[in-house]
């Protein structure tokens, strides 16, 4: 029953990833495209656009947001195991666990303080300098992008408590392509 919960919420997880890491990619094709034409009107006309520095500011908070969970739910992360290659997978799977527990309890703070700023930010009004967009949708972006970080880590902490507690599992491998199944 477990096993069959988690593989679908497992499954959910990697769908919802996947599709706002696509909207991650759209928004850093708009940040090259603009940055781009930014640069051949400052050289041809001498004259720039206005809205780049805006449009990257709040681009670059969707690219990282939106891409956090696909990477988290890939388990793609960059990781450096000079040290824990030398412990015994016992000890590797209690190290985990016990660095999985913390980074999970500071990513659920972190998702529950930027849905409080998402708030605050609605509620106050506020607005892009130039272009005065509402930055209200990009903060609950964030917030909602996030939430997909926090249920990554659970689910890689569900899976670290399985291994604690069956000897016999093994690791799970990062996946190699990122947008193939």
């Amino acid at each position: 029953m477990k096993e069959r919960l988690t593989s679908r919420v497992e499954r959910l997880d990697g769908l919802a990833t996947r599709w706002l890491a696509h909207i991650a990619t759209v928004a850093l094709a708009l940040i090259a495209v603009a940055t781009f034409c930014d640069v051949i009107a400052r050289k041809v006309f001498n004259k720039g656009f206005t809205f780049t520095v805006e449009m990257t500011e709040m681009a670059m908070a969707l690219i990282v947001f939106l891409g956090v969970g696909l990477v988290t739910h890939q388990r793609a992360h960059i990781v450096v195991d000079v040290l824990t290659l030398r412990l015994s997978e016992r000890a590797r799977v209690w190290l985990g666990l016990v660095t999985s527990v913390l980074s999970t309890g500071f990513v659920v703070l972190m998702v529950w303080r930027l849905w409080v700023q998402a708030a605050f930010i609605g509620s106050k009004g506020d607005t892009t300098p130039i272009w005065n967009i509402p930055l209200w949708p990009i903060a609950y972006a964030i917030a909602a992008g996030s939430v997909f970080f926090a249920t990554g880590l659970v689910l890689q902490l569900i899976d670290l408590i399985d291994r604690a507690a069956h000897r016999e599992k093994s690791a799970p491998q990062a996946v190699e392509r990122p947008f193939q199944d």
